[in-house]
């Protein structure tokens, strides 16, 4: 059973095959919990699933919990743990979670989700602990309903990289392993073709690519791997004049200084040069390319979760 954060694209995936499906949502912890509320598992009528909700205690019993409201084409709310009446699913943590189970209207939610995440906007789940209702909205819901249960989603958080190498392929692997959504552009054709090898996104390009094309949305970070660093003016040009989140760069100190002189040289942008982070990565003394990813992907990481809050 994979974890991923977002069940939507796996429950739109089955959708398409033909398969029935149901979102188990998270909604309620006494205790201490292993996965925080709004946590989700989504499940196939053939008893695929992906998602963590209790790290491996209670999965293959919310599993089969899904399946038959799958059959039933219902929805429920479920207690495990402290309270509940399955005496056979007991939480370590002593803890008790309410869960509900939606498989009636799964589809039309799950298809409007989709809708939304391709246009990489946020959207909210709503689910009616009362009615068991489920809908998705493009807007926040104000509903004073004490029994409303409200989950908001954010677009996949994307990194686009630029590079060469064993950085670059390292870099791109991991952060892909990490479960972000990474499209990797680089001049490496070797590189390249070891990344779409291992399922990562990556595009083979030259220095006059025209970057100012590629969509930075302010679910984006943006990292330049590059030793050479020529390529980097037109690539940070066209980042600085996007809403992307987070940019770095590869380089010591006196280059990223050389950089930021380079690029304020330039033309203004909507973003100026010094929110470039450089040397980019969190400080841990990095000297291989694996150490030096983890560094980098820590700092994004720091970043994104920091915002979420």
């Amino acid at each position: 059973m994979q974890f991923v954060e977002n069940v939507m694209p796996f429950l739109s995936q089955r959708l398409r095959e033909g398969q029935r499906i149901a979102l188990v949502t998270l909604y309620n912890v006494e205790g201490s919990s292993p996965r925080p509320v709004g946590s989700q598992i989504g499940v196939s009528e053939t008893g695929d699933a992906v998602g963590m909700i209790t790290g491996g205690c209670a999965e293959q019993a919310i599993i089969e919990e899904a399946r038959q409201c799958i059959a039933a084409q219902t929805g429920k709310t479920v207690r495990y743990g402290a309270g509940s009446p399955y005496l056979d699913v007991v939480l370590p943590c002593g803890s008790g979670i309410d869960l509900h189970f939606g498989a009636a209207g799964a589809d039309r939610v799950v298809r409007a989700a989709a809708a939304l995440q391709d246009e990489r906007t946020p959207y909210w789940l709503s689910i009616d602990r009362g009615t068991l209702d489920m809908a998705v909205t493009a807007t926040a819901t104000t509903d004073d309903n004490d029994s409303l249960f409200v989950r908001r989603y954010d677009p996949d958080y994307r990194i686009i990289v630029f590079g060469e190498g064993a950085n670059l392929v390292t870099f791109a692997s991991l952060a892909k392993t990490a479960g972000y959504d990474v499209i990797a552009y680089t001049p490496d054709e070797a590189a390249s073709g070891h990344l779409q090898a291992m399922g990562v996104d990556s595009r083979h390009v030259f220095k006059d690519y025209g970057f100012e094309t590629i969509p930075y949305d302010p679910y984006t970070a943006v990292v330049t791997l590059f030793h050479e660093h020529d390529w980097e003016q037109n690539i940070f040009h066209a980042a600085l004049n996007s809403e992307a989140d987070y940019i770095g760069a590869l380089g010591s100190r006196n280059t990223h200084q050389a950089r930021l002189e380079a690029l304020a040289a330039l033309a203004p942008t909507k973003q100026p040069p010094s929110v470039i982070h450089g040397p980019v990565g969190l400080n841990i003394g990095a000297q291989n390319p694996a150490e030096i990813s983890i560094s980098i992907l820590a700092e994004i990481t720091a970043r994104r979760r920091a915002k979420e809050k």
